[in-house]
């Protein structure tokens, strides 16, 4: 990770091309797990728009280099496990 520009990009970046796969699931499957995608669809953009909010308002000490990367590695893993987590729901639904 360069700067939090570009964590900012690949989260952004990550979510809509999981967003894609969503819809396209949604688009080419049957009915039957519509309320379970659109579940899904709903956690991601809270996922997105919780991860950009806690790399806006870095709560560490903005004087220690050491803390803040540390701090966005930590989100950045935390934020990467999430989406493995929700691309499971989604492989997991029977079709």
């Amino acid at each position: 990770m360069a700067n939090v520009r570009d964590l900012k990009k690949d989260v952004k970046q990550m979510v809509r091309h999981f967003l894609n796969e969503c819809y396209s699931q949604l688009a080419y499957n049957p009915p039957l797990h519509q309320e379970n995608i659109l579940d899904i669809i709903a956690d991601t953009v809270l996922l997105q728009d919780d991860i950009i909010s806690r790399i806006n308002s870095a709560s560490y000490n903005k004087k220690s280099r050491k803390a803040g990367k540390s701090y966005y590695q930590e989100l950045a893993v935390e934020f990467y496990d999430r989406v493995i987590e929700l691309t499971e729901r989604l492989n997991s639904l029977e079709f």
